[in-house]
């Protein structure tokens, strides 16, 4: 009899439940969608990389390709800059 007179005298907590009730199921759903999108933003992701990736390589080959080119083409020079970069290098190295 306590419980229906409180009831009686705060009707508002009724809706109050109702909507905490509400609220409750609304985060469930926001929270499965986020998974959702998280889980899709997370293919397009691996996708862009993986096409990068497969540009860069692509890329890669080619210089290697034309500086292997321009070696064959030139080999006097291509040791005077080999040379010259690692002089550099070991001098820089040196100063720490």
């Amino acid at each position: 009899m306590a419980k229906e007179s409180k009831k009686a005298q705060y009707p508002e907590i009724e809706d109050i439940r109702d909507d905490l009730n509400s609220l409750r199921s609304n985060v469930v759903e926001l929270t499965k969608h986020i998974k959702e999108d998280k889980l899709v933003q997370t293919q397009e992701l691996n996708t862009r990389f993986k096409d990068r990736w497969t540009k860069f390589q692509a890329s890669g080959q080619e210089q290697y390709k034309n500086v292997e080119k321009r070696v064959k083409e030139k080999p006097a020079q291509s040791m005077a800059v080999a040379f010259a970069a690692g002089l550099a290098a070991s001098i820089i190295l040196r100063r720490r």
